[in-house]
């Protein structure tokens, strides 16, 4: 087995992705750092932007915010949280992030152990009582 090198994630390297959940920055994933431990990615939602209700079927994940205001949902709980704040998911929790302020929303995820990114994500949003229960909670 080769040994892993470190790697530094300047602008210029970071991998970048829109996608319809938002700018995606990735810092760490199997494709780009062969680490099967770990997934870290930053995203940038626009107001009105989310993750819609989901769960990660293997994976635990820690949300920190770094900027904006995040509607953070925890299966039925929800918290609105700040720069500095962060939430702990274990894996096969539903939740959701949201944007709910007027400024553009940034945050860190982090997922272990990294999982193979097709099935990662199992979106629950069309099903009750997750496609009620945002409507429910404005």
């Amino acid at each position: 087995m080769a040994k892993k090198e470190g790697q530094f994630f300047t602008k210029e390297k970071t991998k970048v992705e829109t996608l319809e959940r938002g700018i995606h920055h990735w810092f760490s994933r199997p494709d780009i750092t062969e680490s099967d431990d770990l997934i870290v990615v930053k995203v940038d939602l626009e107001p009105g932007g989310g993750h819609p209700f989901h769960i990660h079927p293997t994976m635990d994940e820690v949300i920190y915010i770094i900027s904006g205001q995040a509607e953070q949902w925890l299966e039925k709980d929800v918290k609105n949280l700040g720069p500095g704040e962060a939430v702990y998911i274990p894996k096969k929790m539903v939740h959701a992030t949201f944007n709910s302020g007027k400024e553009a929303l940034s945050f860190l995820a982090i997922l272990s152990p990294a999982a193979d990114l097709e099935g990662s994500m199992v979106y629950v949003d069309k099903e009750e009582p997750w496609k009620s229960l945002k409507k429910s909670a404005n």
